[in-house]
């Protein structure tokens, strides 16, 4: 999640707790240290997209969303968004504090990550797998716009600073969870459409509010394409599945390889070489596709020796392109 929305949701969740000043009067220092830990500490995980690294994809897939991001770390992070926090409100008590930077740490961070179809490694460092509940969007307003006119409302409007905030949240969860309703109910939809399928995965469209992109997996293949509520799922393209012979033991075993490889659910794989034995690999992702087409993919170029010389993330254009292109129909689309 982007973090205007990360700092937001801390904000409002740290309006759950009753402030100790009555209705109307002037905030104790506790409960402005409250707000202000709330908010730090759904911010601070995102401190180690600072943390240096080899190269822009190891930066993606290593040093962000590592140990800061991850639940055995938790109350370390909550630590020290409380100590900030009570260095600005000196006469606040820790224990509120504490608590409430802790919620705001595992809800408006890390669960806020976990919705997204990124990935996020929550059980570092005992296990490196990416657990993602694929609900929305990195960046999706419809989560943000509603903690942003509460938060708005309530700087307006002092005496009313909780309710406006709390009614915010109320709007956000409602739009997530009803997501994750949506979802699992396309899910359902996809694979009854698919009877044979060995998996199918159902992912947020690139804004819409109804339409969805869905993997269905065969033996041999991928099918990819949309589902949306009222309608039959729509094929758009069908990929072959990459087997152990695209690519080999020694090149799967180049760390920021391997880090790609884990990184995609549904790789598609391309490489080529060249006669001084360098190789440009692509790896691409279908849980990112426009009508069958991975829209964002890792390119690296290997040397004769498999050094990583060059790395990069394709997004396949930009946001205006993106969107040109998900507005023209598709060929033989009526």
């Amino acid at each position: 999640m982007d973090n205007l929305t990360h700092g937001l949701l801390g904000l409002a969740l740290g309006a759950l707790r009753r402030p100790e000043a009555p209705a109307g009067s002037p905030l104790s220092p506790t409960d402005k240290a409250v707000l202000l830990g709330s908010v730090l500490a759904a911010e601070l995980p995102d401190l180690d997209t600072l943390l240096p690294a080899a190269n822009s994809v190891d930066h993606a897939l290593r040093a962000h969303r590592g140990l800061s991001h991850a639940l055995a770390f938790a109350p370390i992070v909550a630590l020290a968004a409380t100590a900030l926090a009570l260095l600005v409100f000196r006469r606040a008590r820790f224990l509120p504090v504490y608590l409430s930077s802790l919620l705001a740490l595992l809800v408006a961070h890390l669960l806020a990550d976990l919705w997204t179809g990124w990935g996020t490694r929550l059980l570092l460092p005992f296990s490196d797998q990416r657990l993602t509940l694929d609900w929305t969007m990195v960046v999706d307003p419809l989560v943000t716009l509603p903690l942003l006119v509460g938060a708005g409302w309530a700087w307006r409007h002092r005496a009313q600073w909780r309710r406006a905030l709390l009614v915010g949240l109320a709007c956000s969860a409602a739009y997530v969870g009803t997501r994750g309703v949506l979802q699992a109910t396309l899910t359902s939809r996809v694979r009854e459409a698919w009877p044979q399928v060995e998996r199918v995965q159902v992912f947020p469209a690139w804004l819409s509010l109804t339409t969805w992109r869905y993997v269905a997996v065969l033996p041999s293949e991928y099918v990819a394409g949309t589902v949306s509520p009222g309608e039959p799922p729509r094929e758009e393209r069908r990929v072959p599945r990459p087997g152990p012979e695209a690519l080999s033991e020694k090149v799967r075993a180049v760390p920021t390889v391997h880090e790609a490889l884990a990184w995609a659910r549904f790789p598609v794989i391309s490489s080529t070489s060249t006669a001084e034995g360098r190789m440009a690999l692509r790896i691409g992702d279908l849980r990112y596709h426009l009508r069958g087409e991975p829209t964002l993919a890792f390119v690296l170029e290997l040397g004769p020796d498999l050094t990583v010389t060059e790395a990069r993330l394709e997004r396949g254009g930009s946001a205006r392109e993106l969107l040109e292109r998900w507005r023209t129909p598709a060929a033989g689309t009526p």
